[in-house]
């Protein structure tokens, strides 16, 4: 059985490479140029140009995976989806089917690398697109995959750790892991296994945890560093990300015109490489760098350059969020209100993003970093962490309660709007059609009339009363923007006089008086108008006169106690109901 077993993996593994290898390098022809270049020397053009020129760096990992299939090595092939889906995430392309083909097809190795190296790249592409808990996922698993058996993995994914607690501002917590990845690195390179690029992206980590967190001198410190093994080592990776850094650095220390310098001598270098995400955060810098020395407009320029980026992947970059705040100030100030507006649309947007994100984030990473960890150290500790759980798993259920509440009182509501409008249905005629001109001055013949006597004359009222008459008959309530200020003209009166007949014929003010004309009338049109029940809220507010579906919802729910969408379903209901009752009738 067992072998028969090994082959059907064997051959399952080798299904999977059939299917995975297909898709990867279609229509790529190797260039003349790399036709006679070997595996080695093409990983060493591909570390020259990876962060600095990623369409290269896509070019020579293709190259890669393409001679590793055409040989049939396994490890180059790895290497190559590996290298492809790297540099394709850094380019801001789509880089998931190749981390995918790499993981299917590391399922089943068991190696020094592999498979934990097939969930890194994935946790990383995950990363960049902000989607934490996907990438935490990959993370944890590359953790036990490469724990004991691979220290180069298992401290490069403290770093990644690391960059998720910086997401969650657990900056301090952070500062510890870059720390640790930082040393381990700083020691490999006294050895023969020294690995430069990960030494120098150590020191980009750090400096950049240290401006986190506050220590912009720290962080000026190893953005020197960084820049001198770069030269050392002539590997310029990390080279634009030092002097960014710097920038921040020079920013917060309030140099700025070293802060300047430093952030747009790097501009052309993310264009080039579409690294939007960076991009957005340097234009944020120069944004504020400008507002803070008075110079507004040039502010502005930048912020709406950062948050034209910032958005460019349906995601949000939580660091640029004030830029907002500054835009709606100024937008407010010029009387701008369509652009105030939009600007706070994108601050809810943002909002609403870095509450879910990073609320549950935190959690996440509590739940599933720090607990494995925590457990080999103290008893004491372990014991702390046994008491925050605790109070976790509290406050989880707490939240499931109001959660709970929340969908009950939603379902109570939707069940209230949904009896009212089966009400309005039955009764709509009666409930809400205000009475007409005529029944008001009977009903109240002497208090009325006497009492709009002491107001108005009345031979005015007459007039005023025979014209709104008319007003209603020709439905010119139907028409957009009315106002009393406007029907008054019409009217040949001025809007104090129309407000009081208005008080006195009809017993409400102006605006009562509009809104139920206009909800009366669409009532009564839903409910003989079958094609009309088929338009948008949008539409039909819009035929009403309505500026917008909500001050037609508004209005709708105010007078009848529920809201239109709820009065249509029961009149299409009733409908239906009644074109049954006759089939089965006429059977």
């Amino acid at each position: 059985m067992k072998p028969l077993k090994r082959l059907s993996l064997i051959l399952l593994l080798f299904f999977f490479q059939s299917l995975y290898f297909s898709q990867s390098v279609k229509n790529f022809h190797i260039p003349d140029s790399l036709k006679n270049k070997n595996f080695e020397q093409l990983k060493k053009s591909y570390d020259k140009v990876f962060k600095i020129d990623n369409k290269k760096a896509e070019l020579y990992a293709n190259t890669i995976l393409y001679k590793g299939k055409k040989e049939k090595s396994n490890d180059f092939i790895y290497d190559g989806y590996y290298k492809l889906a790297y540099a394709k995430g850094l380019n801001s392309e789509n880089g998931h089917p190749f981390a995918d083909s790499l993981l299917k097809i590391t399922q089943y190795v068991n190696t020094k690398e592999y498979p934990a190296k097939a969930h890194i790249v994935k946790g990383i592409l995950l990363n960049n697109e902000f989607k934490y808990k996907e990438a935490l996922d990959h993370y944890i698993l590359a953790q036990n995959l490469s724990k004991n058996k691979n220290p180069d993995q298992f401290f490069y994914l403290k770093k990644l750790m690391g960059i998720l607690k910086t997401a969650t501002d657990e900056n301090k917590e952070a500062l510890s892991l870059f720390l640790e990845y930082y040393q381990y690195e700083k020691k490999k390179m006294e050895t023969d296994n020294k690995d430069v690029k990960s030494y120098i992206g150590s020191i980009f980590s750090l400096s950049n945890s240290y401006s986190k967190n506050k220590q912009y001198q720290q962080s000026k410190l190893y953005n020197k560093i960084g820049l001198t093994e770069c030269k050392k080592y002539n590997d310029y990776t990390h080279h634009a990300y030092f002097i960014m850094s710097e920038g921040i650095a020079e920013y917060y220390l309030k140099n700025y015109p070293a802060a300047i310098l430093n952030l747009k001598s790097i501009e052309k270098n993310l264009l080039e490489n579409k690294n939007y995400a960076n991009l957005s955060i340097l234009y944020y810098y120069l944004g504020k760098i400008n507002y803070e020395t008075k110079k507004e407009n040039n502010a502005v320029y930048y912020f709406i350059k950062s948050d034209s980026l910032s958005f460019a992947s349906n995601d949000f970059i939580p660091i640029t969020r004030d830029g907002y705040e500054i835009l709606i100030d100024y937008y407010k100030k010029k009387g701008d209100n369509e652009n105030q507006l939009k600007f706070i649309d994108k601050l809810f947007y943002a909002d609403s993003i870095i509450n879910n994100s990073k609320q549950y984030l935190s959690k996440e990473i509590y739940k599933k970093y720090d607990t494995p960890i925590l457990l080999e150290k103290k008893e004491e500790v372990i014991h702390n962490l046994n008491t925050r759980n605790i109070l976790l798993y509290w406050f989880l259920c707490i939240g499931f309660l109001v959660i709970l509440l929340l969908i009950y009182m939603y379902r109570r509501r939707i069940k209230q709007y949904q009896q009212q409008a089966d009400l309005l249905l039955e009764k709509s005629k009666v409930l809400i059609i205000p009475p007409t001109p005529e029944n008001v001055v009977k009903e109240q013949n002497i208090s009325l009339e006497e009492k709009a006597k002491n107001i108005l004359p009345d031979s005015k009222l007459q007039d005023l009363k025979i014209k709104l008459e008319q007003f209603e008959n020709n439905k010119e309530f139907l028409r957009k923007n009315i106002t009393s200020d406007s029907l008054a003209k019409d009217l040949g009166t001025n809007r104090d006089y129309l407000s009081k007949s208005v008080n006195e014929l009809k017993g409400k003010n102006f605006s009562q008086y509009l809104n139920e004309l206009r909800i009366n009338y669409i009532i009564e049109e839903l409910k003989y108008n079958e094609k009309l029940r088929k338009y948008t809220i949008s539409s039909i507010a819009n035929d009403i006169g309505y500026n917008s579906s909500e001050s037609f919802a508004n209005a709708f729910k105010k007078i009848t106690g529920t809201l239109p969408s709820y009065y249509i379903k029961s009149l299409q209901e009733s409908a239906k109901k009644h074109n049954i009752d006759n089939q089965q009738t006429t059977i």
